[in-house]
């Protein structure tokens, strides 16, 4: 499951021998690819963000009231919406082309 729950690394250009060519190829690669937000994107991340603040709700809620298992859950909620949102921040990262 490891190997696929990564985002792919970019990789080094062959015919680049140093570090000043693989920076103008990135550059120009940069200039011709704006990082697009698109509408599934915004709404992904603007969900991730809504789980990972009610987890941190349920979380703290359920400290003050002694709960353990609504703290469990909040916890829970939290640390995965948190994985998502770092994940789709990789994503975007990787696809604008400054991971």
């Amino acid at each position: 499951m490891g190997a696929y729950s990564t985002s792919p690394l970019p990789q080094a250009d062959a015919t680049s021998d140093t570090a000043e060519d693989a920076n103008q190829e990135a550059a120009k690669q940069k200039a011709s690819n704006p990082p697009a937000r698109s509408v599934p994107t915004i709404v992904a991340r603007a969900l991730a963000w809504l789980f990972f603040l009610g987890g941190v709700v349920g979380a703290v809620l359920g400290i003050a009231g002694l709960h353990v298992e609504i703290t469990v859950a909040g916890l829970i909620l939290a640390c995965t919406a948190g994985l998502v949102l770092l994940k789709i921040r990789a994503d975007s990262g990787a696809r604008s082309g400054t991971g």
